[in-house]
Parts: C-alpha cells; sequence; structure tokens
C-alpha cells in the first residue's frame, strides 16, 4: 500500500523574509563601515524572529504555504497525510501547531480524527510580504497570484517574493539534514534576487555570507561542499575556489560591486534552477504553450460545436495543474469524443457536448485533477 502524501501546488509564492527567517539571520551585520541587519531590512515581525525554526517546522510551514488557497486557509488537511509528505511523526505535527499558534503565526481546529483546518495568520504580509497601497481601493481587492506580476498598483512589498515550484518544494521536504535545509532556502532568496531580478546568470553565495547563517560548528569550507554537493537535485552546483573565482566571475563577466566583494572570499557557491525547477521561467513558458495546445484542441472541436474559454483560465489551469497534465486531459478528451462519435447514438454524443460546450474550463478542470491526483500519489 502506497504512502499517502499531500498534493501541493504547481507553483507556490513564498516571501523572501520567510526564507531568510528560516534559513537564519545573517550575523554578519557590519557591511561597508555600516550596520546591516536582515531583521530589519526586511520588516520581519517579531514571532518569526523568535521563534526557534527547528527542520520539521520549517518543513511543515512550507507544507502549508504550498497547500493554502489565496486567503492563506486549508479547510481540510490530515496530519498523517503532512507527516508522510514532511517525514516526521504526527506527534511531530500536533507539536507544531501548537508552537505555531502560541507564536500566532497560525490558527487551527480540528475536524474529526486526524483532519484539521488551517490558517495562516497576516498570510498576505507575512506570507507573501503583499501590503496593500494607500490610494487602492481596498473593498475592490482580490488576491490573484496570477495576476501579481502585472499588478503594480495594489500592492507594495518590501523584500519581495519567490516562485518555488512543486517539484522543489517536494525535493525540500525530503531533506532530513537541517543545515542543508537552510541552505537550500538561502540559495533560493539568492537565486530570486540575482537571477529574477539582478538578471544575472546565476546565484551566488560567498563562505563569509553561508558561514554566517549556519551554526558555528558547520561554518567551514569542506562541510559547505559536501551540503551543497547534495542538493544538486534542486540546483545545478558549482564551487569556485581561489583562481577560479577570479578567472570565472571577473575575466569573462562585467560583475557588479558586490559580486566582486565576493570573489574576495576566495570560495563561492554558485547556484542554478533549470527546467521545471525554475518556477518563474517554467510558468512563462507553461503559458505559451498553454494557449497553443487549447487552441489546437479548439481547431477539433469546431466539428462538433463551440465553446469558450478565457485566456486567464487558461493560464490559471495550466499554473495549477501543469502542462503535461493539461495536454494528457486535452488528449483524453478528444479521444472521448471521438469514440463516442463513432460508437454510440447520437442522444449519447450530443449531451456530452452540450457539457463541454456550456462550460469547457469547469468541464477540463475536472478530468486535470483526476490526472493530478493519480500522479501526486505515484510521487
Amino acid at each position: 500500500m502506497s504512502i499517502q502524501k499531500l498534493s501541493l501546488k504547481r507553483h507556490t509564492l513564498i516571501a523572501n523574509k520567510l526564507l531568510i527567517a528560516m534559513s537564519g539571520l545573517s550575523r554578519n551585520t557590519k557591511r561597508d563601515n555600516s550596520y546591516y541587519y536582515e531583521k530589519h531590512s526586511f520588516g520581519l515581525a517579531k514571532n518569526f524572529v523568535d521563534i526557534k525554526w527547528t527542520g520539521s517546522l520549517m518543513k511543515q510551514i512550507l507544507a502549508y504555504v504550498a497547500k493554502c488557497n489565496s486567503q492563506g486557509h486549508i479547510s481540510i488537511i490530515s496530519e498523517q497525510e503532512l507527516a508522510n509528505t514532511i517525514q516526521c511523526s504526527v506527534r511531530t505535527v500536533q507539536n507544531n501547531n501548537k508552537l505555531l499558534e502560541d507564536y500566532d503565526i497560525i490558527r487551527w481546529d480540528r475536524l474529526w480524527g486526524d483532519y484539521i483546518q488551517v490558517s495562516l495568520n497576516n498570510y498576505l504580509e507575512d506570507f507573501l510580504d503583499l501590503h496593500i497601497k494607500e490610494a487602492a481601493d481596498v473593498q475592490n481587492i482580490s488576491y490573484n497570484p496570477e495576476m501579481l506580476d502585472e499588478d503594480n498598483n495594489t500592492y507594495t512589498s518590501k523584500g519581495g517574493y519567490t516562485s518555488v515550484s512543486m517539484e522543489v518544494i517536494y525535493q525540500l521536504l525530503a531533506i532530513k539534514n537541517i543545515n542543508m535545509l537552510r541552505l537550500a532556502l538561502r540559495a533560493l532568496y539568492v537565486y530570486e534576487s540575482d537571477v529574477n531580478v539582478q538578471k544575472d546568470s546565476e546565484a551566488l553565495l560567498s563562505y563569509t555570507e553561508v558561514k554566517h547563517i549556519l551554526p558555528k560548528y558547520i561554518g567551514y569550507k569542506a562541510a559547505i561542499k559536501e551540503m551543497a554537493s547534495k542538493l544538486s537535485e534542486i540546483f545545478r552546483i558549482d564551487v569556485l575556489e581561489k583562481d577560479d573565482c577570479v578567472k570565472t566571475l571577473l575575466e569573462e563577466k562585467q560583475p557588479r560591486k558586490s559580486i566582486i566583494e565576493k570573489i574576495k572570499d576566495g570560495f563561492i557557491l554558485s547556484f542554478n534552477l533549470t527546467g521545471a525547477h525554475d518556477s518563474k521561467k517554467q510558468k512563462e513558458i507553461e503559458k505559451i504553450r498553454g494557449e497553443h495546445a487549447f487552441a489546437q484542441f479548439k481547431n477539433f472541436f469546431k466539428s462538433f460545436g463551440h465553446y469558450s474559454i478565457k485566456k486567464e483560465d487558461i493560464h490559471s489551469i495550466v499554473h495549477e495543474f501543469g502542462l503535461d497534465i493539461i495536454e494528457k486531459s486535452l488528449t483524453s478528451v478528444q479521444r472521448h469524443l471521438q469514440q463516442t462519435y463513432i460508437e454510440e447514438s447520437m442522444d449519447a454524443f450530443r449531451p456530452l457536448v452540450h457539457e463541454m460546450e456550456s462550460n469547457f474550463f469547469t468541464y477540463i478542470r475536472k478530468i486535470a485533477n483526476g490526472y493530478y491526483q493519480a500522479k501526486i500519489n505515484a510521487l
């Protein structure tokens, strides 16, 4: 019998300040003859700073953020499935919930058996770092994760957010070593900052940056290299030392001042996300290919009838289930139509066409959800 795990969102938005808090606040506070505190720079709430972030606690929060709806609410979740997903005991899940509630980070309530419902407190502010602008029409605001990159008139953010793919989330939840998890979370933030914002070709973490977020007992280069090598299922990682730092980062490029400071360390970890692991790039690719897939199906369907579906609904469903599931669903529907047309009577065929014409988005979403749940259970 297979172990049941949680089904999570295809892409999850996580506040950079939450990644920073869980990875460990940097102890390197003196920079460029001034003082820099990540707690203040990212606007971290006191409860997120004061709580002790254990490995299971970090993974439980990641699972909640990857499971909740656009309001930060999970209407029903199994403690056993959560424990299976983050690889701990049910008792640990229960203790973590009590601790998170004590720190006013979540609210939870038992429904029956091991089923509970969970709400993330101050979801937009603390988990996405989104703050409604004063000039915005508050009554007409509805948070839509698909529109965040375009909707700059409604929200403001101090530290921004990172989009993390489902594949990466599951791999994070499988990490057993807490310091490896800290390093991975910090690398995700740096990738967002360096690659997605600064448009660099890679994310760079210097020895100084890494050792000041990890416990002192493990902050030496050999241990850091070993941990980084074990994150290769998530990132493409290169370790640059001594002359490699200069040759790779100075001779071939024109680096910013911040990168030059990292080079002086003589030890740099280079991180990259590729393929499905790069959530932001993957979403853009899937949008285009998703539109093409629906256009092909519509061209096939016009022999039987006509339906309409909004472009934003196409983006939403591809975003939710992934392009592979949507293509599989459209192929399945096409085959079902062809088979019904050939083998069944028109009395059976017409209601099928009418159902699709009435609300094709709902029809295809129901099929996609079935394939998606099967995919998750097979992981």
